[in-house]
């Protein structure tokens, strides 16, 4: 076992692997959106209602099932739809935001918020495989450390429940700061980095990373990929690439440069669907959707090709050893 393959409980371990490819790479699509969502469907998004919403995702997921490992999705539109319509195949894993949404000005008090009525044990009885967690996190911010607990009581709940956790934190800037600046977007990089470490430490499976550069230049490009290599040399836990909302072809070199870096993936959203899939014209949505599948696979082979599989294996004495008979008579008591 590599440093990319600790040991983990047996619940989570099944859990991961549903929500990876047989070879160990999470290829996630994420459809966790809410008002945003709303206004891809419409030019007047006080028009789509809840029946229109629901549609719309159920719709996306059916013609981009074949080409994840999971869907990440929202309690409000998403989860028990996609489970009740058979849009999601058994075969395809299932995650869950445990989030609400929040676009609060961002300030030094700016904090995660989970969603009202939702809870770790719903997702956990729901089938969910992976919880996933908005982090917005700087440690220069007032709450820096009521966002360190958030993560550390998560990580307790999730193993009892063996529920792995992934999570995301999210740099941002304050009040007054250029984020158009370079010397910001220097900061931005170091804090992308600094964050994935910090979550890494407060025992976290799995993480979601912004990317931690600029691929406008070849320079660019070089530097976010020692970026890249210096997040990984912090983490012990797989990382997957977020979209953030990028271009897709900017995105795809994202992939490929955090993959050569030690990425088993991404999990990509608005990228991937948001210029083609939601179109407001319902006819052009069928082709629309074909052309966010064959994104999706560009990037698959992106991230096979260069990137590094998550598939922790035991075997022989080691299995053995990590289980012996009976191993189940203490587990969870």
């Amino acid at each position: 076992m590599n440093k990319k393959e600790n040991k983990t409980d047996p619940g989570k371990l099944r859990s991961i692997q549903r929500a990876t490819t047989s070879d160990g790479f999470f290829l996630v699509c994420a459809l966790d959106h809410l008002s945003d969502f709303q206004e891809l469907l419409d030019p007047d998004p006080k028009t789509v209602d809840y029946q229109r919403t629901c549609d719309a995702k159920i719709e996306l997921i059916r013609s981009l099932a074949s080409e994840c490992s999971a869907f990440l999705l929202d309690a409000r539109f998403g989860l028990a739809q996609a489970i009740a319509s058979r849009a999601l195949p058994g075969s395809v894993g299932l995650m869950a935001s445990i989030e609400d949404e929040d676009y609060k000005p961002t300030t030094v008090h700016r904090s995660t918020r989970f969603r009202e009525n939702w809870s770790l044990k719903r997702m956990k009885l729901l089938g969910v495989d992976v919880c996933k967690l908005l982090w917005f996190y700087r440690p220069d911010s007032e709450v820096a450390e009521h966002q360190r607990e958030v993560v550390r009581s998560l990580v307790r709940e999730c193993a009892e429940l063996s529920l792995p956790l992934v999570v995301e934190p999210i740099w941002f800037p304050f009040e007054g700061e250029d984020a158009k600046s370079d010397a910001w977007k220097q900061h931005r990089v170091r804090g992308i980095v600094e964050s994935a470490h910090e979550a890494n430490s407060l025992g976290v499976d799995i993480l979601k990373v912004e990317f931690p550069g600029y691929v406008e230049t070849e320079e660019g490009r070089a530097k976010a990929l020692e970026a890249c290599k210096q997040l990984d040399a912090g983490v012990t836990a797989p990382w997957m690439l977020l979209s953030a909302g990028v271009g897709y072809e900017a995105f795809k070199i994202q992939v490929e440069i955090a993959c050569r870096a030690g990425a088993s993936g991404f999990m990509a959203g608005r990228s991937i669907w948001r210029d083609d899939a939601l179109t407001h014209d319902p006819k052009k949505r069928e082709s629309a959707a074909k052309g966010a599948a064959r994104r999706l696979s560009e990037l698959a082979a992106v991230t096979r090709q260069h990137g590094r599989p998550f598939a922790p294996k035991l075997e022989g004495k080691d299995l053995t050893q990590a289980f012996p008979e009976f191993w189940y008579a203490d587990w969870h008591r």
